[in-house]
This record gives structure tokens, C-alpha cells and sequence, in this order.
């Protein structure tokens, strides 16, 4: 749009009683022309936002002339359910850009003791412009977001819609198996939705050699939008409408174009990583696990989010001097076992030792479960790693692929 504008305006026959436009005057008609396109949807805009820090939102904006904007997103129970009003204006930095210059939800994400920021924008560039679709890119951070004009139909019920959906995704855990084999244009990958970090994840051999493909997704209507489009050969992937996960059957149906999508759940995976063990061992982080591990369907298997005050569960490699931990973190306290990590040459991540239980005890209402817990960490043969984004792992027990943990 931008280019088209001053195509046409650089085009226009000059007049010989009156001077032709300066550069400013150019630019205000530029703005002009963005503004009148933000407050001409008549139902707002729906922006997908990706944080460069990972993970994606869904966020609905109302602008109008006066250069008011109403938001609400899906960060959390407040952004969903109350509209916040705030300021915005259109300015012609290096390149024409959209300010929201006083608080909107979207500063929740870019403010660092909030927990989810550092990584996003509040002040973006316009990359590109249509009738329904504006491109935007952080001029601090580099996030992303996409403006899509609302439809009638999703009217006032789009981030309820996008939270209620994104959850329903999540059913893909109560699959028999961890792995989920996908069939598509004729192609066949290993596939795997995180709900919790918003990725979708393609893992495949090729030439003998692992490959695993990670990115966000924010939810559309009635699937998903990929960050960056998955491409395969001719194959690419950018949106996966009509997405349905069938408990019943064990499988994902979806579109993307004019390909249609099947998985199969399966007990072997068709390719395994022989560095992601390794890179989580050495990545200096600590991991946290929302519901411990899954067994053939059922979350949290050993009822650790029972204990009262139940947090998370921690993996912290090298937590001690000579010995890798994870904790069930419960109110201020922790309790869990220590062990030594071992990286065989088969690509597994290995728990392994004799060490007892660390930390303080929830209580002998806990024991069995808790013991449960421990043998189950400590299994012989350790665990197959896949990334599922730029800082989590899904771990999957070499010796039964119905028991995994998401951290």
C-alpha cells in the first residue's frame, strides 16, 4: 500500500497553479490513508501477536478517529474479559508506523516483571497493508503481529473463541501413545501440538538425519496460524483450518490448502534426535512441568497437583555440585529426587542413581505417589528429547511410549 501510494502519487499530473506535494505533506497522506483503514472495520481488528521471547496471542482491537483503541486479549482472565482503552497514533518514523503510546495489554507482554516480557512491542512498523490483512514488525523488539479485519460472525466472541479452542487442542494428550504420525500430500512426519508454549512441531528423517521443525501459532477461527509456514519440498503449511482432535479415534484432522491432514497414533517414533538431550543438559536452564508425566491419556498420572500448594515440577540440571535434581515445588518448599544425567549415544536422556529423595516432604498422604514418581524418573532407559520450542521439551520413555512429560 505503501508503495502503490506514492506510485500513484508521484504519477499525478502537475498543475501549474499549484506547487506539487512536499515529502510531509506525502506522509500525512499516507497516515491519513492507514487511519481511515483501522477505524473503517466496522467490528474491529483481530491482531496475532508473536513475541520474539516465543509463545503467541490473540488480541482484539477497536480503533477510532479521536485515536482511542479498545483491547483485550488472551494473556490471562483480567485481558480477556475487560476491553482497556487506551491511546494510539500512526507516525512516520523511518517507516510508517502504529504507536499504541499509552498502556494496552500489549505492554504486558513487552515489561519484564510481568513475567512474560522483554521480547515484544507496543510501537510497530507497517510492513505491509490490504483491504483485510496489516503486517506488522516491532521496531524495538522485532515481534510480529498480524491485523485481520473481524467478521461479523466472530464479533465480540473472538478471544473467548481462541481460548476455548487453543484448550481444546490439549485433548491431543489423552492419545494412547506420545507420537502422533501425520500423512499429508503424500509426506509423512511425527507432529506434535504444545498448547501451553502455542507450537506446532514437524519432526522427520532426512538423509539419515533427524530433522524437527518448531513455531508459533496463534488460533484463528477454527484452526491455527503458523509464525513462519512450514515448507517441505512443495509442501508448505502456513494455516491449519477445520482442526479438529478426536479423542475417540486417536488422530488430528485438519486442512492447509488444498491438502488435507490425517495423523495416526503410533508407539515408535519415525525419527529421533541424537543432540537434544545434550542440548538441554548443557543449556545452563531449568525446565518446569505444569502436570508431571502422562500415561496412555491420563495427565498428571501420579496426582502430584493434589499436594496442596502444588506450583510445577522442576528439572534442574547440575543443581548440585555432582548431581542434576527435580523437584515437585509445593507453596515455598520442594521435594524430589537427585540423580546423575547420562547421554548414551542412542540420543536418550538417562536419569540415573541412587540418591534419596532431596528437600522436605508434603507428607505421608504423599508417599506411594511421590515413590511412584521417583521409579518412574528413574526408568533404566531414560527418555527420547523433542524440542518443542525455543526453550521446551517434551521427554518420552524409551521403554513405553504411553509415559511422557512436558517441561
Amino acid at each position: 500500500l505503501y508503495a502503490l501510494l506514492l506510485v500513484a502519487i508521484a504519477g499525478c499530473k502537475k498543475q501549474e497553479d499549484r506547487p506539487a506535494q512536499l515529502p510531509d505533506d506525502k506522509l500525512t497522506a499516507i497516515l491519513s490513508t492507514y487511519q481511515k483503514q483501522l477505524t473503517g472495520a466496522e467490528y474491529g481488528w483481530t491482531g496475532y501477536q508473536f513475541p520474539n521471547g516465543g509463545g503467541a496471542f490473540t488480541f482484539t482491537f477497536k480503533f477510532d478517529e479521536k485515536n482511542r483503541v479498545v483491547s483485550m486479549a488472551d494473556i490471562n482472565a483480567t485481558t480477556a474479559a475487560t476491553g482497556l482503552e487506551s491511546s494510539y497514533r500512526l507516525k512516520a518514523a523511518m517507516q510508517p508506523s502504529l504507536y499504541f503510546d499509552t498502556y494496552t495489554y500489549l505492554h504486558i507482554l513487552a515489561d519484564p516483571d510481568q513475567g512474560l516480557g522483554g521480547y515484544s512491542d507496543f510501537e510497530f512498523g507497517i510492513q505491509s497493508a490490504s483491504t483485510d490483512t496489516i503486517k506488522l514488525k516491532g521496531n524495538v523488539s522485532g515481534s510480529e503481529m498480524i491485523l485481520v479485519r473481524t467478521k461479523q460472525v466472530d464479533a465480540g466472541t473472538v478471544i473467548a473463541k481462541s481460548i476455548a479452542f487453543n484448550a481444546s487442542l490439549n485433548r491431543a494428550s489423552q492419545f494412547n501413545y506420545y507420537y502422533n504420525r501425520l500423512s499429508i500430500a503424500g509426506k509423512t512426519y511425527d507432529f506434535t501440538l504444545n498448547p501451553e508454549q502455542q507450537t506446532v512441531n514437524f519432526y522427520y528423517a532426512a538423509n539419515g538425519t533427524f530433522k524437527s521443525y518448531s513455531t508459533e501459532y496463534a488460533v484463528t477461527s477454527n484452526g491455527i496460524l503458523l509464525r513462519k509456514p512450514f515448507t517441505d519440498g512443495d509442501l508448505q503449511i502456513t494455516e491449519m483450518h477445520e482442526l479438529v482432535v478426536d479423542v475417540a479415534q486417536n488422530k488430528i484432522n485438519f486442512k492447509a490448502g488444498n491438502n488435507t491432514g490425517t495423523t495416526t497414533n503410533v508407539a515408535t517414533p519415525l525419527a529421533i534426535s541424537l543432540d537434544a538431550a545434550s542440548a538441554l543438559y548443557t543449556s545452563g536452564s531449568a525446565f518446569t512441568s505444569n502436570t508431571g508425566f502422562t500415561n496412555a491419556g491420563r495427565i498428571d498420572f501420579f496426582g502430584l497437583t493434589t499436594i496442596p500448594g502444588y506450583g510445577y515440577i522442576l528439572l534442574y540440571p547440575k543443581y548440585f555440585t555432582n548431581a542434576d535434581a527435580m523437584f515437585i515445588l509445593y507453596g515455598n518448599r520442594q521435594y524430589g529426587p537427585a540423580f546423575n544425567i547420562q547421554l548414551p549415544a542412542n540420543g536418550a536422556l538417562i536419569f540415573a542413581g541412587n540418591y534419596a529423595l532431596q528437600g522436605t516432604s508434603p507428607g505421608a498422604a504423599y508417599t506411594t505417589a511421590i515413590a511412584s514418581f521417583r521409579a518412574q524418573v528413574l526408568t533404566p532407559l531414560g527418555y527420547y528429547v523433542f524440542p518443542t520450542g525455543k526453550a521446551s521439551y517434551d521427554l518420552v520413555s524409551v521403554a513405553d511410549s504411553k509415559i511422557w512429560i512436558r517441561f
